[in-house]
């Protein structure tokens, strides 16, 4: 099913893509082509490290003087801030939710993207939407009032509707939680910590590279209790399966 909404996100990317290539950059001032070539690059770029970026587990390290947890599903155990997924069939670290329209969960590792997906697709659809304006009710475009029509229609819903839901992503950092959390009711792990320090957790701690859609340098040890191995050394353990 997941692939459907793939299919359907993507298609409808393109779709915006082709009548901007075939109409709307024709008849468009040079400044917004510019802005929205910018921003429509950044919107699939984003989109295409929050669908391909593995997820990763983090492996709980051993510990007498305490117990583990234990995934029935998994069969296997599972460290703090682990997440079943039962749509990927896996252990997720910090997970956020499974996305249909990227095929994949949002978690600790690609969280950055899915953020970014939604402000660039909102941006993109904003600059969009400005540019086709004017053509929908001009007559010269009625050989291409459908398909304008359309993606006036189109990017106007998008737009608003993605960037509300960024809003409600930026809340949660704000409050600490992730939507899983949201749902639940429960009062977030990162619930003590500031907007920026949640933000870090997702973002790594080059902020200069925090709106574009490279892999971020995360440190996990930010976002909970530090584990000490047996012989008393911290360790870190993250793993992609």
């Amino acid at each position: 099913m997941s692939k459907v909404f793939v299919a359907v996100a993507l298609g409808l990317m393109l779709l915006k893509l082709h009548t901007w290539v075939a109409i709307v950059r024709l008849h468009s001032s040079l400044a917004l082509n510019v802005l929205y070539f910018i921003f429509t690059v950044l919107m699939f770029w984003s989109y295409w490290r929050a669908m391909c970026t593995r997820t990763v587990n983090k492996k709980p390290i051993n510990d007498t003087g305490r117990v583990s947890r234990y995934c029935e599903r998994c069969d296997a155990d599972k460290a703090d801030h682990v997440h079943h997924c039962s749509v990927c069939q896996r252990c997720v670290y910090r997970m956020d939710h499974h996305c249909p329209w990227t095929g994949n969960c949002v978690a600790w590792n690609n969280k950055k993207f899915f953020l970014l997906f939604l402000v660039y697709t909102s941006l993109s659809c904003l600059v969009f939407n400005v540019m086709v304006s004017p053509m929908v009710w001009d007559a010269n475009f009625h050989r291409h009032e459908v398909l304008l029509k359309f993606g006036w229609v189109m990017t106007l819903g998008v737009g608003i509707l993605l960037a509300g839901y960024f809003i409600f992503h930026l809340w949660l950092l704000r409050e600490g939680k992730t939507t899983l959390e949201f749902l639940a009711s429960k009062r977030g792990e990162l619930a003590d910590c500031s907007f920026t320090h949640n933000v870090t957790i997702y973002f790594g701690r080059d902020k200069w590279s925090w709106w574009l859609p490279t892999m971020p340098v995360l440190d996990a040890e930010m976002g909970g209790r530090r584990e000490l191995s047996g012989d008393g050394e911290e360790t870190l353990q993250l793993v992609v399966e």
